[in-house]
């Protein structure tokens, strides 16, 4: 028996050719012809697999190569380099003599962002029959959301082929002029810095603000060093007025939501952790404090996406369906966090090549931030020779990241996790003196809660060691010791 879905509806959609216009692009090639000079303004546009027409695409791309050597490009010089003899019917220097006879306009710009736009309306008419023979026609393995991804990856390429209508080039006057426009409106306080507060003190005066829009930021550390737990204070800090999206890829969604709770729960003298939370061992009062840090996460901007895994991709469609969302509350997304580099799934280009994957997902989680204005908080691991037994610090540098050095040469901040706890409980456990144990035992509660948070990278300032506070097993992290509220 096929497992083929049975089409539901035979009806077949009636033929129409793709979008395309003839005569706009006759008229950029036109214009071109006349004023050669045009092309610095198209060459950024159009390239010569946008035209509908095959005869348009080589007639393009003999006047961009004339151009580019110096000759002019006019009906007798593109003429020279045409393979063909005849185009639609006609000799072909008749119908280049016709072209550049008929240009209505010099003004080629505006001709080239229509070409470049029915070029992607027709990118996306194959993306859409495509997605409906797939939704008729795949097998039940491919499931609904399968499709789903693909056709959205499709989509966001799609995307990338239509120009940003951002300005990105400014002449120096220009970038001037616009740099003491910034600086004077923030003296005045009619604009707030887009920086967003990490909810630690020093972390925001070391990196001008906290969270930079548009940057890149790592947090390394070894197991046991606290990147959950900096995952969920930070992702929660920053969500108090600016929109978070935190992708959980590694811990279960009932432990993140615990964390976040045992974080906003957390009282000095007796903390709730979070396997305490998960396994429901809480009595009346803490129920209470439960019910209270409920409320207050309740208040909190913030998503949290606990799938196993995702792409590149699906993290930019979903940056931009929560934009959609946010913005529709008057709140503007600030912060991407992502749980952690491992789960990030990538394309089958550099499949077994794990230094150009890693290349390939910074790469573009850099360029995800610039795009979409948001600061991507990205987790990873140390490699293990942080670990080997000769170092005696064990503290960590940017050589010790992990696979590849397209992490340090991407990320504008890199910051490193380090507790002394971790290894002073090993050696303790390892210890048969008694004074060693002892002496090891006194280290041990003095360092409990010392984290030492180490800015490996920092663009905005100097690279500096801050002194913190944390308890892992309550997910919390702060700026000094939390005391009764």
């Amino acid at each position: 028996m096929s497992n083929a879905v049975v089409p539901f509806r035979q009806q077949q959609p009636e033929s129409e050719p793709p979008p395309h216009s003839m005569e706009v692009e006759q008229a950029l090639l036109g214009a071109l012809m006349w004023r050669n000079a045009a092309m610095a303004e198209v060459a950024p546009i159009v390239e010569a697999d946008h035209f509908f027409f095959g005869e348009h695409k080589e007639i393009y791309a003999s006047i961009a190569n004339l151009i580019a050597q110096g000759v002019e490009a006019n009906p007798i010089s593109v003429k020279a380099y045409l393979a063909r003899p005849e185009i639609s019917g006609q000799p072909a220097m008749q119908y280049l003599a016709h072209v550049y006879g008929s240009a209505a306009t010099t003004n080629a710009k505006g001709y080239a962002i229509i070409v470049r736009d029915l070029f992607v309306r027709r990118k996306l008419v194959v993306i859409a029959e495509d997605l409906i023979q797939r939704a008729r026609h795949d097998p039940l393995e491919a499931s609904g959301a399968t499709v789903i991804d693909d056709a959205v990856a499709d989509l966001l390429l799609a995307r990338a082929d239509l120009p940003d209508e951002e300005k990105t080039s400014f002449t120096a006057a220009q970038g001037s002029s616009w740099l003491i426009d910034r600086v004077e409106q923030i003296r005045s306080g009619a604009l707030k810095s887009s920086a967003i507060p990490t909810g630690i003190a020093d972390l925001d005066r070391a990196t001008n603000g906290g969270f930079q829009r548009g940057q890149l930021y790592l947090i390394a550390g070894r197991p046991g060093m606290g990147k959950t737990v900096a995952f969920t204070s930070l992702s929660r800090n920053a969500a108090r007025d600016h929109g978070v999206l935190a992708f959980q890829l590694e811990v279960t969604r009932d432990q993140q939501f615990a964390r976040y709770h045992a974080d906003l729960a957390y009282v000095h003298n007796r903390p709730l952790t979070f396997g305490q939370i998960m396994a429901g061992k809480v009595d009346d009062e803490d129920m209470w404090r439960l019910e209270d840090a409920s409320k207050r996460f309740g208040r909190l901007h913030l998503t949290v996406d606990c799938r196993p895994s995702v792409s590149v991709s699906q993290i930019l469609y979903a940056v931009k369906a929560e934009k959609k969302r946010l913005a529709a509350l008057g709140v503007s997304l600030g912060t991407i966090f992502i749980d952690y580099l491992k789960f990030v799934k990538v394309s089958d280009r550099y499949k077994g090549q794990r230094v150009l994957e890693i290349g390939e997902i910074t790469g573009s989680l850099k360029q995800l931030a610039k795009a979409e204005d948001v600061c991507v908080v990205l987790l990873t691991q140390l490699s293990r020779q942080t670990e080997a037994r000769e170092r005696e610090n064990k503290r960590p540098v940017l050589g010790d990241l992990r696979d590849s050095g397209e992490l340090e040469q991407d990320a504008d901040t890199v910051l490193f996790l380090y507790r002394e706890a971790y290894y002073l409980k090993n050696k303790l456990e390892g210890a048969s003196d008694p004074e060693a144990k002892e002496r090891l035992a006194n280290q041990l509660f003095e360092q409990q809660h010392a984290l030492e948070l180490i800015l490996g990278k920092n663009r905005a300032g100097p690279c500096s060691t801050l002194n913190l506070w944390c308890d892992v097993a309550a997910s919390s992290m702060a700026q000094v010791a939390r005391m009764p509220m």
